[in-house]
């Protein structure tokens, strides 16, 4: 068996081809790109060499022995081919060098015992060293790995957050990662109820969301970058190029619905608009959040507010004249509430006059005298398109006012975890 061993060391190459064979079948690496095969051949070939080697000279393979192979398996994890496919390969060249043994063994019966007795446990015992080897050689690497995103992923919102016009440090850190700093992304705030979870223990809190992000968002996990900002986790997601703002935010709407179900723990989505670079990541976020804090809550049972739906309040305050006048519109009705409220009411319902004379609980002509007043106060109709449109902005404007009082000033300074 010794002599048969040796021809085979001397020109493995058969051997090799049959365990390729048998790895890149239907079920294995048949799919995986030229260059990935290329290193699979490789891999295969050192595992070969290396069973010749520890065979003929009776010695598992040592520390030195296995560094090759370790960075292989390292390679693996950055071309992010599951350990378990790995491990496939190594189980698969057990398999086909033991089946080939076999075929040495036939013609000659007194080989037999030989392969059974002395060839078998080595055999073992090899790939059992080599799938351990394989196995913490692939986990360091995959923590390592993890480790470094993760700095980096720190890295880039610290630029966002504190220097979002250094285009030059954001494209570097983005290029890093792996993302391309051109494309357009959305933020989303997530409100996450953290009540029990310990400070060691958020981050594996956060990247556990972020996994079910992906699922439900439909992107990759290593596409999304999440740090957590103002007592938020703030999440960007990849847009599709040349995409309109409006459909962007609408297919992220409903996709947010669906990922606010599957975590109950997340009290409630927010989501910014569109936008690129540096600058566009920061203010998506900065977005996502006022949707959160100046979006009424619980008016629809609606766990995800748009910024969109407030954007052009929020362009109003921008403008002295436009908030003062509307602003104006609110004060002509406060001293009767019951006109603020039925106004909202009404407004909500898309003037929906029995629907909404039920939600407010009183008799429909009750609420035709109060719409009566309303307009006469204001010397407005609310049936009229500009009006109704007015008066939308003002209680969203009005929604906002309220919200600030309560929520942390916009220019705090960020905290990254």
């Amino acid at each position: 068996m010794r002599e048969k061993t040796t021809a085979l060391a001397q020109n493995p190459s058969h051997l090799i081809d049959r365990v390729y064979a048998a790895v890149t079948g239907p079920d294995g690496y048949q799919s995986l790109s030229p260059v990935l095969r290329l290193d699979i051949a490789e891999s295969i070939t050192f595992s070969v060499n290396l069973w010749f080697k520890s065979l003929l000279f009776g010695e598992f393979p040592t520390t030195s022995d296995l560094t090759g192979c370790q960075q292989l398996v390292h390679r693996s994890v950055h071309q992010f081919i599951p350990l378990e496919l790995v491990l496939r390969t190594l189980r698969l060249s057990s398999r086909e060098l033991w089946r080939a043994y076999i075929e040495l063994g036939e013609p000659d019966s007194s080989l037999v015992e030989e392969l059974l007795f002395n060839v078998s446990p080595c055999l073992f015992e090899y790939f059992d060293i080599m799938a351990r080897s394989i196995t913490q050689a692939y986990r360091e690497e995959q923590h390592r790995q993890t480790r470094w995103r993760d700095s980096l992923r720190h890295l880039l919102c610290n630029i966002l957050f504190c220097s979002p016009h250094d285009a030059k440090s954001f494209g570097k850190a983005a290029g890093a990662l792996g993302l391309d700093p051109a494309a357009p992304r959305i933020a989303l705030a997530l409100d996450v109820d953290t009540t029990g979870i310990a400070s060691s223990a958020r981050d594996d809190e956060f990247g556990r969301i972020t996994l079910a992000a992906s699922r439900h968002l439909k992107v990759a996990r290593n596409d999304l970058v999440y740090v957590w900002h103002r007592d938020r986790l703030i999440i960007w997601l990849p847009c599709v190029r040349a995409d309109s703002i409006n459909h962007s935010d609408r297919i992220v709407a409903d996709r947010s619905a669906s990922l606010a179900l599957a975590l109950p723990n997340v009290r409630r989505i927010g989501v910014g608009l569109m936008n690129d670079g540096a600058a566009g990541w920061a203010a998506s976020a900065a977005e996502a959040l006022k949707a959160i804090d100046f979006t009424p809550k619980g008016k629809d049972g609606s766990r995800v507010s748009l910024y969109s739906s407030i954007v052009m309040a929020e362009s109003a305050c921008q403008t002295d004249a436009a908030s003062r006048y509307l602003r104006s519109l609110l004060l002509q009705l406060s001293n009767e509430p019951e006109l603020v409220t039925t106004r909202e009411i009404y407004l909500e319902q898309n003037q929906r006059r029995r629907q909404s004379a039920l939600i407010l609980g009183i008799h429909p002509n009750t609420l035709n005298y109060r719409i009566e007043r309303i307009e006469s106060m204001l010397g407005a109709s609310l049936d009229d398109v500009d009006w109704i449109s007015k008066l939308d902005i003002a209680l969203k404007l009005r929604g906002s006012l309220m919200a600030e009082c309560s929520v942390e000033p916009a220019n705090a300074q960020p905290r990254l975890q």
